[in-house]
């Protein structure tokens, strides 16, 4: 089989298999990395503090020991050319993976030199179901950037010469630039050339200055992370107490519970389900035992090996030594690793093809199918936030996160009924979950039950202070009860928590308004309207403020504006009326 026809076959199978996701939206924290983000993303300038900032939060105010800014670059590119539609970045997803299985391809084809192995390797990568979690959310891109990068720096560091050497580094920062398991790239070339070694194969030649490039790289991305983060790691550090020992045997074996079986899939393992056995921990040292035997085994097959090295380094970033404080095991941490595991199925499957070429053929077919029929259907949950949650609930009753996170879908819906039950089943299973009473408060409130939202809201904050929609909520409380300079303080509290929350702009603006400090309502307005252009609520009231200040041009703009995504809205056109009318 020629290359040519290789390589189309691999985006065939990437491009088929993830079609139905370029017609997802936004979901989970592709929110508050990308919609929320736009107003900064517009500024060009923005692009160098990013290069001095940690990455994303996991929550709209909470810090996290990240630092990928090729990644976030990407979103501040993307803003330009797609603006807040979701399709172009799920297009732009789905090319980032069928470039990885290229490289993944043209990586094997360059160290084994074997085409039938290589082919059927990126083939089953191509299609493996635990990769659609990093593929389809947006906010995942950083797995895909950090492979792509990853297998561009091994291809270029198999040629020889200093223009490869050059172009390796090049492609290590970036990929260390992206996410943080590249770190491991030097350790598995190492590793791996010395187990080769030892196995009496022959040695590539010392390049001493690929080794020096590699060490002042790494070296250098570590100081920045500490000068931007304060940490090397994280300010936790490394941990190997025996509750964490725990952890890492339960993390370990699901992690090859999600190679070895990739059906049962769970957008978000909670802690009750990573809960310690015995079980798992036998599996996860046996699984440990083997990877360190035939990483050293004089007879095991160079595929093997380098399968298994892969999988070996790719594991210790995500073994929880040092605490990931998203989530101790996620499918997305599989993109990076499952190249490796894919590696030793395409060398098994491709011996049995050298002997039988019908039956290995029928193998391949089959494989292929069954792996991309489930990697098409698990693109569906990640279509929107209702099927996403709804589908963890479905994974794992026990998620209370979920439950409220439906529940909070269910509100917004209108179906107070529903999401009552979901709040109250999350409250059963987590009673300390702060958002769950902050939903809970913003209902009663909404039902005119102040004292009982005040109670709930207040009971949110006592659990995480720095949760800015239960000081909005509760602000909202106040200001219902009459009792302005307690809501002014608490939406002021929202905002130094989160400067952004457009929301906490527009009521603290309502506030302004209704005591006829008008000037100051306009800025907040204006404030709201900028940071979520879709919220018409925010035009309207600027709008009437201009009305009041004389500035019928200004009022009349942001009423058109209004009409323009709402040309039903009654009040804009009563608004545009009364303009006419004064004129």
């Amino acid at each position: 089989m020629k290359n040519k026809k290789i390589l189309i076959i691999l985006i065939l199978a990437s491009g088929i298999v993830y079609a139905n996701s370029l017609f997802s939206g936004f979901v989970w924290s592709d929110k508050s990395l990308i919609l929320k983000k736009q107003e900064f993303f517009h500024h060009p300038g923005n692009a160098l503090v990013l290069l001095t900032s940690p990455d994303m939060a996991l929550d709209d105010n909470e810090t996290t020991p990240y630092y990928r800014p090729l990644n976030t670059l990407t979103y501040m590119l993307d803003s330009y050319i797609w603006g807040t539609g979701p399709f172009g970045y799920h297009l732009e997803n789905v090319l980032l993976h069928v470039l990885v299985a290229v490289f993944f391809y043209m990586l094997l084809m360059e160290v084994f030199e074997d085409k039938r192995l290589a082919f059927i390797s990126a083939l089953l990568f191509s299609v493996y179901p635990v990769n659609a979690e990093a593929v389809n959310a947006v906010f995942n891109r950083n797995v895909i950037l950090c492979a792509l990068f990853s297998a561009a720096c091994l291809i270029c560091v198999k040629k020889s010469g200093p223009k490869w050497t050059g172009a390796a580094l090049l492609f290590y920062l970036l990929a260390l630039l992206s996410k943080e398991p590249a770190v491991v790239l030097p350790f598995f070339l190492f590793s791996f050339r010395f187990a080769e070694g030892r196995a009496g194969q022959e040695r590539p030649k010392s390049r001493k200055g690929l080794v020096y490039g590699f060490l002042i790289i790494t070296v250098l991305y570590f100081i920045v992370r500490h000068l931007v983060l304060g940490a090397f790691t994280s300010k936790a550090g490394i941990e190997l107490s025996y509750e964490r020992l725990k952890l890492i045997s339960s993390v370990y074996f699901e992690h090859f519970r999600l190679m070895v079986f990739p059906f049962k899939l769970n957008a978000n393992y909670t802690a009750g389900w990573l809960s310690f056995s015995w079980y798992k921990a036998v599996g996860a040292i046996v699984g440990i035992i083997l990877m360190v035997y035939f990483s050293l085994a004089k007879r095991t097959p160079g595929p093997v090996r380098a399968g298994v090295l892969w999988i070996f380094w790719g594991l210790l970033p995500v073994s929880n030594i040092v605490k990931i404080p998203s989530a101790p095991v996620a499918e997305k941490y599989q993109y990076f690793i499952i190249a490796g595991f894919c590696l030793i199925l395409g060398y098994i499957i491709s011996g049995l093809h050298k002997r039988n070429a019908i039956s290995g053929s029928a193998i391949v077919i089959a494989l292929t199918i069954a792996l991309g029929a489930r990697t098409f259907e698990r693109n569906f949950v990640w279509r929107d936030d209702m099927s996403l949650y709804s589908s963890m609930t479905d994974a794992d009753p026990g998620n209370a996160l979920a439950h409220c996170n439906l529940g909070s879908i269910y509100a917004g819906q209108g179906n107070i009924d529903t999401a009552m039950r979901e709040f109250n089943t999350a409250l059963s299973l987590n009673p300390g979950l702060a958002k769950v009473w902050m939903n809970l408060g913003a209902i009663s409130s909404g039902r005119g039950l102040l004292a009982e939202s005040e109670r709930q809201l207040n009971m949110a904050l006592r659990l995480d202070p720095r949760l800015a929609g239960a000081h909005v909520d509760l602000g909202v409380t106040y200001f219902r009860e009459g009792r302005l300079s307690d809501s002014e303080r608490e939406l002021t509290a929202a905002l130094a928590i989160d400067p952004d929350f457009a929301q906490a702009h527009l009521d603290l603006g309502i506030i302004f308004d209704q005591e006829g400090r008008t000037d100051e309502a306009v800025r907040q307005y204006r404030t709201a309207a900028k940071l979520d252009t879709g919220l018409l609520k925010a035009h309207l009231l600027l709008g009437k403020c201009y009305q009041k200040q004389g500035d019928l041009e200004a009022a009349a703009d942001e009423f058109q504006y209004i009409l323009k995504l709402d040309p039903g809205n009654e009040q804009a056109m009563e608004g545009l009326d009364q303009i006419g009318n004064r004129r």
